[in-house]
């Protein structure tokens, strides 16, 4: 019985051990995730104040893209 309750604890500590890291692996796309939407956000609130000084078509295309882009993302996490 003493055996059997030392593998449940080896058992418990493996699982224990996956768990940890998936929960790391998880944290860091997140924040990867995180830090993806923070570049596109800034890289919009650029363009947004480019494209009110010229109108520029091709900017008002790009900011487009990027806010399809940015909602995306804002979606999946």
């Amino acid at each position: 019985m003493n055996n059997a309750s030392s593998d449940d604890i080896l058992l418990l500590k493996q699982r224990l051990a996956e768990q940890a890291a998936l929960i790391h692996a998880l944290q860091e796309k997140l924040a990867d995730r995180e830090r993806e939407i923070d570049h596109l956000q800034a890289q919009l609130d650029k363009l947004r104040r480019m494209n009110f000084g010229s109108r520029s078509e091709k900017v008002s295309r790009r900011i487009a893209q990027m806010e399809a882009d940015l909602s995306r993302l804002q979606k999946e996490s």
